[in-house]
């Protein structure tokens, strides 16, 4: 896997597609012709409208690296996630915002086609990861099972939302917040859900996360003794020692059918 890319090997096959959007200004002369210009200024992105309509209902949507920013979210909510009923959504590597996120996780609400998200390399912040958490809540019905969120700007802060959020939801599998500004606090929350909360998160991945050091392992080894159902954890290319390493390590191989990358 890349350093610099969370998403699997699949993400790199998928075709990217250049969206330059264009803003439309329209005068506006009134009926008493009175020299009074009126000027309203209509966002509109032709490459996206066509890149929607040659898009195959109930199957993969690849926007990944093609400039999105917060104006395209509305029309990727309604004419691709309602309207196709799209079940992979990748908007990796775009200009979205925490105010993009809000209005995508609109999207996630009573929506029971939409099983992976990958919102990597957007400019979302902890504001943005506390609409997405808020969308995942159980009362809100949605059926998403895998959420990429590298390189979002997330901080412990973030993570107080996420962990919440997965105390009570039972559908998301996967997990992945690499190369973030998440620390050792960050990982005692989540150890601590995923030991006593949540059973149903199967991999979680905080790589390249270079702010959690040797004081989270001792939150890691209690999360292994207490949960069950987790069989994936990736924490490469964070700030362990190699003494930590070990010692994890060997707290993961007691584990039946569990993979570590350290």
């Amino acid at each position: 896997m890349p350093n610099n890319v969370e998403s699997p090997s699949s993400h790199s096959q998928s075709i990217s597609f250049r969206l330059n959007p264009i803003t439309s200004t329209i005068s506006l002369l009134p009926e008493n012709n009175n020299n009074k210009t009126f000027k309203s200024e209509i966002y509109f992105n032709p490459t996206l409208k066509e890149k929607i309509i040659q898009l195959e209902p109930k199957l993969h949507a690849d926007l990944s690296y093609c400039h999105l920013i917060d104006a395209d979210i509305s029309i990727v909510v309604n004419e691709i996630i309602i309207d196709k009923k799209c079940t992979e959504l990748w908007l990796h590597g775009n200009e979205i915002t925490s105010h993009g996120a809000s209005i995508l996780a609109s999207g996630l609400i009573n929506n029971s086609k939409l099983k992976s998200l990958d919102f990597s390399f957007n400019p979302i912040s902890d504001l943005g990861v506390h609409s997405l958490s808020q969308a995942l809540l159980p009362h809100q019905n949605s059926s998403l099972k895998i959420l990429y969120l590298s390189k979002n700007n997330i901080s412990n802060n973030g993570v107080i939302y996420l962990s919440e959020m997965l105390k009570i939801n039972r559908t998301l599998n996967e997990l992945w917040l690499s190369n973030n500004d998440i620390g050792d606090e960050g990982v005692k929350l989540l150890a601590n859900v995923l030991a006593y909360y949540n059973k149903t998160l199967k991999i979680l991945s905080l790589s390249m996360n270079r702010l959690i050091t040797d004081s989270s392992i001792d939150y890691l080894i209690e999360m292994f003794e207490n949960n069950r159902t987790l069989k994936q954890l990736w924490i490469n290319d964070c700030n362990l020692s190699e003494h930590g390493k070990m010692k994890l390590s060997e707290k993961a191989h007691q584990k039946r059918k569990f993979k570590i990358e350290l």
